[in-house]
């Protein structure tokens, strides 16, 4: 039996979120505040506690204001619309699986469906709603000068109350409702939560140990599974009896002669070892350090979380699959939620994690005695860990507006991108999503992560575009400002090839800022695009402005760059439009100074030849340096004949740039496109 798929109604910022579960691990990513926390506690209320109760802040802010109107409706029975937050599960099965408690949720006898849908709401009712009403009225006729808002904050679970419904799948207007325990007997969750109190400052240096026992407690079935331990429980208890039966012998005698009757006194203190008390109690994990061992907390907090959530993993799974009561069996779903594991490890520890949790969990599946399936959820916000995971695993989460939250799971981007436009054939659209799943996870997982993208083409951009960002930011002097440098922004190089991550950059959302090169060119005469000076070209051989634009003529791109090219992005066609409040901006050289560029570096050298005339002695990176003196000066010819290593060329620029980067300015296109990244 799986989760197939959760749908989360008025919840926080989760207003209407829907997220869908791989059969083996789900993993969970998003930016700070992105909702999810929020989810695990919706998961956890529902599923994990026996009378789940919320506040009246666990409202979506839209629900919460349909809530305050109840204060004056006068809605009848009919018109009444019940305020709610609800949780809807939708479970597959297959022919193997044992429905005999989820019998409960069927709703038809269709041996063709094989689908459960599980609806939680925590909602008023009309009843309730009329209490509610009421009982205001009669508060405020004390005298009591509070609020609407304020009552149903310190009230609101004596309204507001929990119901469970199955419904028919396909026809959800039929339903029953259930009770958590049928719940319960289908539907088990764990949860590992971020917090593992194996902080070895703050009172917690036996934080393993005390895990040793509860893992004992866990996965032990009998005391007969170790008959080598009893055996010495045995022996210590007799050893330990007579020890007490000499240290305990004056207190004896004095009850003894204090009492009425000596004999019915007369007490005898055994020892009656635990071995779950022994491993509670009286363990104590060490960790070896060349040939001497060393005590737990030692250990840096990377390595006592690592520990920590491998035991916790053990202790879950046992308690899941009822390792140690072999008369009950595990519930046919089984959930298993790891949150932020990366806390306080280093990468290299995020890395190994990730790559083995799945071998794992299925192992541990495999090693049940019992018929036992599990899904695992992890969420995290480590870029190290999402980049060594299955691209296909990953759901992605992002804030469509400052009150809702979105989910986007990433094996769908695969549909998207080879029903793309604009990419001639199949073949074509699956190697440019190949190539983004293995440069996203690989090299550049904080994409996920970021607030706002830069995705930049050449070495040169590249190695000056935190200069750039910086004089930007000291150059405006508006109150409101964030600076570039202090925004989450990801900068990324992707040469020329800015339109194949087209469709994920619409997946994400953010806010992004292509730099490109105009690359004007002309025929060579058979046909064939030749690079050039822009006054001779026609066309541009620029693969992402012909993508974002639509256009190859130069001149019609050239109008368009006027707009200047903002695009925003429409998910159901997957395709960019022209729209001046879109979240993408694509820049490319503009006229300046009277000329017009095809590259970064004549861009450049127009709006600094003096800089790079007045240093073309210490310049490593220039060669031909008499070029510079011709009069008029050619810009394109500079570029073409006088750089020698654009790498070198950057980093000439920042040695010779002066403290604060004040001897050159910044080529027009950018710095316009940074103050527009800014806002």
């Amino acid at each position: 039996m799986k989760l197939d798929l959760a749908q989360i109604r008025n919840f926080r910022m989760l207003k209407e979120l829907d997220v869908d579960f791989e059969d083996i691990l789900s993993l969970v990513i998003g930016k700070n505040n992105s909702g999810k926390t929020s989810f695990l506690s919706i998961l956890q209320k529902f599923l994990s506690e026996n009378k789940p109760e919320f506040t009246f802040d666990d409202f979506n802010i839209n629900t919460q204001k349909d809530i305050l109107a109840c204060e004056n409706n006068n809605s009848s029975p009919e018109e009444y619309v019940e305020p709610l937050l609800s949780l809807k599960l939708y479970i597959s099965y297959n022919d193997t699986d044992n429905l005999g408690n989820a019998s409960a949720l069927l709703l038809d006898l269709d041996s063709e469906m094989h689908q459960l849908v599980v609806l939680f709401e925590y909602f008023l009712g009309y009843e309730k709603y009329l209490k509610l009403v009421s009982d205001y009225s009669e508060y405020k006729s004390k005298g009591i000068n509070r609020d609407f808002e304020y009552y149903l904050r310190n009230n609101i679970n004596r309204y507001f109350t929990v119901r469970i419904k199955a419904l028919e799948y396909g026809n959800e207007t039929n339903f029953k409702i259930i009770n958590s325990d049928i719940v319960s007997s289908v539907i088990s969750m764990q949860i590992i939560g971020a917090k593992r109190d194996v902080d070895n400052e703050q009172g917690h240096s036996r934080a393993l140990s005390f895990l040793a026992g509860k893992y004992y407690n866990s996965s032990v079935v009998s005391e007969e599974e170790f008959p080598e331990l009893q055996k010495k429980l045995s022996e210590t208890d007799e050893s330990l009896t007579g020890i007490y039966h000499d240290l305990f012998r004056p207190v004896i005698k004095e009850i003894a002669a204090m009492s009425y009757n000596p004999q019915e006194a007369e007490l005898s203190i055994i020892s009656t070892l635990s071995e779950k008390k022994i491993f509670q109690d009286n363990t104590t994990v060490k960790y070896k350090h060349e040939d001497t061992l060393l005590p737990e907390d030692y250990n840096g907090l990377g390595y006592l979380n690592l520990f920590a959530i491998i035991f916790n993993i053990r202790i879950k799974l046992d308690q899941l699959s009822k390792k140690n009561k072999p008369d009950e069996d595990p519930a046919p779903l089984n959930l298993l939620f790891i949150e932020e594991p990366e806390a306080h490890t280093h990468p290299q520890m995020q890395y190994i994690f990730i790559k083995n949790i799945k071998k794992i969990l299925t192992q541990h599946c495999l090693e049940s005695s019992k018929d036992f399936s599990l899904q695992t959820i992890i969420s995290t916000h480590s870029s190290h860990i999402v980049s060594q995971c299955d691209f296909e695993d990953i759901k992605y989460f992002f804030r469509e507006s400052s009150t809702s939250v979105k989910s986007r799971s990433l094996k769908a981007l695969f549909s998207k991108m080879v029903t793309a436009e604009n990419t001639p054939t199949k073949e074509e659209e699956e190697r440019a999503y190949r190539f983004v799943k293995q440069y996203v996870t690989l090299n550049r997982a904080e994409l996920f992560f970021a607030d706002k993208a830069i995705l930049l083409e050449g070495d040169t951009e590249r190695m000056l575009i935190y200069a750039m960002m910086k004089k930007v930011d000291e150059c405006t002097e508006a109150d409101n400002y964030n600076p570039l440098l202090s925004q989450n922004i990801s900068v990324i190089e992707v040469g020329a090839y800015s339109h194949i991550f087209a469709t994920f950059l619409g997946f994400l959302g953010i806010k992004t800022l292509i730099i490109t090169d105009l690359d004007c060119a002309k025929s060579d005469g058979s046909g064939k695009p030749k690079k050039c000076r822009f006054s001779e070209g026609t066309t541009t051989t620029n693969a992402s402005i012909k993508h974002f634009t639509q256009c190859s003529d130069l001149t019609d791109i050239l109008s368009l760059s006027a707009l200047p090219i903002t695009l925003s992005y429409d998910n159901n066609t997957t395709s960019w439009s022209l729209d001046e409040k879109g979240q993408l901006r694509l820049l490319f050289q503009k006229e300046e100074n009277c000329y017009q560029a095809r590259s970064f570096e004549d861009a450049f050298i127009c709006n600094n030849l003096q800089f790079i005339v007045d240093h073309k002695n210490h310049f490593t990176s220039l060669k031909n340096i008499t070029v510079l003196d011709n009069s008029p000066p050619d810009f394109y010819d500079i570029a073409d004949r006088c750089i020698s290593s654009k790498t070198s060329f950057a980093l000439d620029v920042l040695l010779y740039g002066g403290t604060h980067n004040e001897k050159w300015t910044t080529p027009l296109y950018i710095k316009e496109g940074l103050e527009w990244l800014a806002q």
